[in-house]
């Protein structure tokens, strides 16, 4: 007697055919490795950071403010108003502001190794005319 995935005919085929799914899902479900950023401060100083690539921007951006909240800086301890600095600036990659804190990093094609940037938001003043 066989066993039902070894007979010929059909039964051979359901075995394959799932033993395919089986590697086909093994293989998506490997850990990915996260990606190696660096981020350019206004200063002109930089740090790195590790992302994982489905991260949202609204994640990327939690890295960011964890790696300030982590690292020493020459000046004591310093509180950082991060509501303030996302109001004012953002993070920037090859001229694409990441403001859609949904969006994935990966559509704006961001890669390992990539350097990202902050830059100010535009404000405009409606209730103000150039001169006044």
């Amino acid at each position: 007697m066989r066993p039902e995935g070894l007979s010929g005919g059909t039964g051979r085929w359901r075995f394959i055919s799932s033993l395919s799914v089986w590697k086909i899902f093994s293989y998506q479900s490997l850990p990915q490795q996260p990606l190696k950023l660096s981020v350019l401060k206004l200063d002109g100083s930089c740090f790195e950071l590790l992302v994982e690539r489905t991260a949202t921007v609204a994640e990327l951006k939690e890295a960011v403010e964890e790696v300030f909240s982590r690292s020493p800086d020459d000046h004591g301890e310093i509180q950082i108003s991060w509501t303030h600095v996302w109001t004012h600036f953002c993070l920037c990659y090859q001229g694409q502001k990441l403001v859609d804190d949904k969006a994935y990093i990966r559509l704006y094609g961001i890669k390992d190794e990539d350097q990202i940037y902050f830059v100010r938001h535009l404000s405009i003043n409606y209730g103000q005319e150039k001169g006044s």
